[in-house]
């Protein structure tokens, strides 16, 4: 279990959870709750594989061992149904259905068949052949109106033009792309969301950075909200909230403002 690996690591330093919890700056009951595996006590998957990452880390143990520990008592064995052994019986009573079978009558058909189809050959081979004359192509005259140069070919070409211009009004612009710079003055552990596809799990310590890129936009869960300073497409919107605050933020919003903040339970 993920809880004992590390329980018996601390007890060997000779940390108490306090001092742990103190040092982290997470409850010191979730990390009881780490280390007696009541996992129902913690918040959802996500927040709690950064409490057990980090705490693995403090303890200078493979945090990546532990975690797939933690998967794996959470996420029991799929036990796979093996397929039932064909006998013999099935075997043969298979091969008599897709035997084929030939009767005398068919075979009869066949060589009528075939005797028909070699009649008609030697009508098409032996027929005399008459003289070939080539078929002259007519293609319509383009009219004069439309030739190259005159007034009605440009107008065309000019409705042409108006026509893919309102079809895309941006040009280049609908291809921009939003990019997003996370400045970390305190350590902050952050779940980013891409164009609602791919999902990133930060965990920044003071003075580290990360640079994100979007299509459409970004959805952000902040577990320290006044540990990190955001540049949103070149623009400085300084820190999203207070210390400690855990909050989510989505980048650009849909009413056009700068951020748009809500407060998570």
């Amino acid at each position: 279990m993920p809880g004992e690996i590390l329980k018996k690591r601390r007890e060997e330093l000779g940390y108490t959870l306090k001092e742990i919890a103190k040092t982290l700056r997470i409850r010191s009951d979730y990390l009881k709750a780490i280390e007696e595996g009541t996992f129902e006590k913690l918040p959802i998957e996500v927040y709690t594989k950064g409490y057990i990452r980090e705490y693995a880390k403090f303890l200078k143990t493979d945090p990546e061992t532990v975690i797939k520990a933690y998967i794996e008592k959470i996420s029991p064995p799929v036990i796979e149904k093996q397929p039932e052994p064909i006998t013999h019986a099935e075997n043969t009573v298979k091969e008599e259905k897709t035997a084929p079978r030939y009767s005398a009558t068919a075979i009869t058909l066949s060589a009528v068949a075939v005797a028909a189809l070699l009649t008609v050959l030697s009508l098409f081979v032996f027929a005399p052949e008459g003289p070939k004359t080539p078929l002259s192509e007519k293609t319509a005259p383009t009219p004069a109106a439309l030739q190259p140069g005159s007034q009605a070919q440009e107008k065309e070409n000019t409705e042409k033009g108006k026509t893919e211009a309102a079809a895309n009004p941006q040009g280049e612009k609908t291809a921009k792309e939003h990019s997003l710079e996370i400045l970390a003055s305190d350590k902050t552990w952050i779940l980013a969301t891409i164009d609602n596809t791919e999902t990133k799990e930060l965990l920044l310590n003071k003075g580290e950075s990360a640079k994100l890129s979007a299509k459409d936009g970004f959805s952000l869960k902040i577990g320290n909200a006044g540990g990190i300073k955001l540049i949103f497409d070149g623009k400085d919107m300084g820190a999203p909230g207070e210390n400690g605050k855990v909050i989510t933020l989505n980048l650009p919003d849909s009413n056009n403002q700068n951020l748009s903040r809500q407060q998570s339970n």
